[in-house]
């Protein structure tokens, strides 16, 4: 038997309902399985639309979605917003007037990028990429900068709510004094956050690589901005 066909068969079973209940159809049987993953095969009314990969890491408990094959992105939208449901994983509606930022950091070839989104609801607002010159913290610096350049985007915009998701601790913990900064940057970091007013911020610690769509964008650009 495949390795944890048990843990990818609910997980499968769970998100093919969500799936089943939009204009697509999603299926998979005991020929879809392999360690660590499952195969799951979509399509609309008329045709196969292709296939999409469930992944498995034990270490964490966690499930990543690959796309093999699916091109159109109406298709796609689709996908990624039942993934997040199968996962839990909820943005706060447009109607709330929260916007909701996605924040990451790169460290590539000696390079710190930084990268961030900005959705309201499911529309996407902003984006950020930017290669940044201080490479002593690596992506926590990009990740730091990303946060710093989505609440100065607020200001000039007077945005008044925002929740913030990243993936590294240190990001929500800094800023709210549960630990102490030892170097400039998070010094002059959580420097910059007590200086924000006006703005309700929210903390929302996500995990990276898991197929959310919007974190996703934003580990793009951050990888795309060290390679500028």
């Amino acid at each position: 038997m495949p390795l944890y066909k048990k843990e990818l068969s609910e997980f499968a079973e769970k998100f093919t309902k969500i799936i089943n209940k939009t204009e697509l159809k999603a299926t998979f049987d005991d020929s879809c399985f392999r360690d660590y993953l499952v195969q799951i095969s979509i399509r609309n009314k008329l045709i196969s639309l292709g296939k999409i990969n469930v992944y498995y890491k034990p270490s964490k408990n966690t499930f990543s979605l690959v796309n093999s094959n699916i091109k159109n992105k109406q298709d796609l939208d689709i996908i990624n917003i039942c993934w997040d449901k199968a996962n839990n994983f909820k943005s706060y509606d447009k109607h709330t007037g929260i916007y909701e930022a996605f924040v990451d950091g790169s460290f590539i070839n000696n390079r710190t990028g930084c990268g961030a989104v900005i959705f309201l609801g499911e529309e996407k607002i902003k984006e950020f990429s930017m290669c940044i010159e201080d490479t002593s913290s690596r992506q926590f610096g990009g990740e730091i900068t990303s946060v710093m350049l989505v609440l100065k985007w607020c200001l000039q915009n007077n945005i008044k709510k925002i929740r913030i998701n990243y993936d590294y601790i240190g990001i929500e913990y800094f800023a709210d004094g549960k630990w102490t900064p030892k170097n400039e940057l998070a010094k002059n970091y959580k420097n910059f956050i007590s200086s924000i007013n006006g703005i309700e911020i929210y903390w929302r610690k996500i995990d990276s690589h898991t197929g959310n769509r919007k974190n996703d964008i934003a580990d793009k650009l951050a990888k795309q901005a060290c390679s500028i």
